[in-house]
């Protein structure tokens, strides 16, 4: 499997960040050896490196490849670009400084350093090599959230999740990303939450900028790259203007102390979602993750026995 890292930021491809950061005013920003706040649902629990996904979509991937060759069938592993940006980006939309100022939000980054994925043309495989793959026997079960997820528990896309995590995992993992959907949910309607980014909108109101909420602003810029040429000029063009919002709703966050509120709010939040019960999941799961990342490399061969 290839993992392509994404090393290069959008300031060192259009111009030296300095161009748009000089004269700004970062509060706090005097004192360096301060973290700065990210703060991710579930204490980032479900976030993982750009070198452990790697890992690890390599062991499923090669576990889907043994299943799939004891039922004579030849499966080639997907290969996968794993993206740095997918992995740093804050999932409620906050900006850390450097981000800000070296990358923007990624979105004319990801295009100029070429690391946009295009999918390779589907592979024509028989019907009987679909359903190995798939599986055909559907069953559901419904997450505490209320959504009800199905699923083909004979299939080797199931199955060899299971082998490579262990018996439970895929079910596991989709209980808790619906727990983190529904601590999200719960910050971004919290009054204080509501409150901070109709500050942080005002903010940005006062800089030129019209946006009622964090992601707005990668909409825009996303709606900007469709309707460019595509040329690699008018790319660096809206590359310098992203890099200079981007620098805006950094100041504009750390004014109104939107990282703050948003911790606050998750840590109530978790307070009153979390029980026994998903703190133990929550154990289980990175339990389960690290045993994965410490398994030897599986023999994978995708000849059919």
């Amino acid at each position: 499997m290839r993992v392509r890292r994404v090393p290069v930021r959008l300031a060192e491809i259009v111009v030296t960040a300095a161009a748009f950061t000089a004269g700004c005013s970062f509060p706090g920003s005097g004192d360096r050896g301060q973290v700065p706040l990210d703060p991710r649902p579930l204490s980032g629990v479900l976030v993982t490196s750009v070198a452990d996904t790697a890992r690890l979509r390599e062991h499923e991937e090669s576990a889907v490849a043994e299943c799939m060759a004891r039922r004579g069938f030849r499966y080639e592993p997907e290969r996968t670009s794993v993206s740095e940006r997918a992995v740093t980006t804050n999932p409620y939309g906050l900006l850390r400084e450097e981000q800000a100022r070296q990358d923007g939000y990624g979105v004319v980054g990801e295009i100029l350093s070429g690391t946009r994925n295009h999918a390779p043309p589907a592979a024509h495989h028989s019907t009987d090599w679909t359903k190995a793959l798939e599986g055909t026997h559907v069953e559901k079960f419904t997450l505490p959230t209320g959504v009800v997820l199905t699923y083909r528990p004979d299939g080797c896309a199931y199955r060899g999740r299971e082998a490579a995590y262990g018996p439970g995992w895929n079910r596991l993992e989709n209980e808790l990303e619906g727990l983190q959907a529904a601590v999200m949910d719960q910050v971004e309607r919290d009054g204080r939450y509501i409150s901070a980014v109709a500050t942080w909108s005002s903010c940005m109101w006062k800089s030129g900028y019209f946006f009622d909420d964090l992601q707005a602003p990668r909409t825009e810029l996303a709606r900007d790259v469709e309707s460019t040429d595509g040329s690699d000029r008018a790319l660096r063009s809206l590359g310098r203007k992203e890099l200079r919002i981007a620098s805006d709703d950094y100041v504009c966050e750390r004014k109104v102390r939107l990282h703050e509120t948003v911790r606050e709010a998750q840590r109530d939040a978790e307070e009153s979602t979390l029980d026994d019960s998903t703190r133990a999941d929550l154990r289980r799961y990175q339990t389960l993750k690290r045993k994965a990342l410490r398994s030897p490399n599986r023999n994978t061969s995708t000849r059919p026995h």
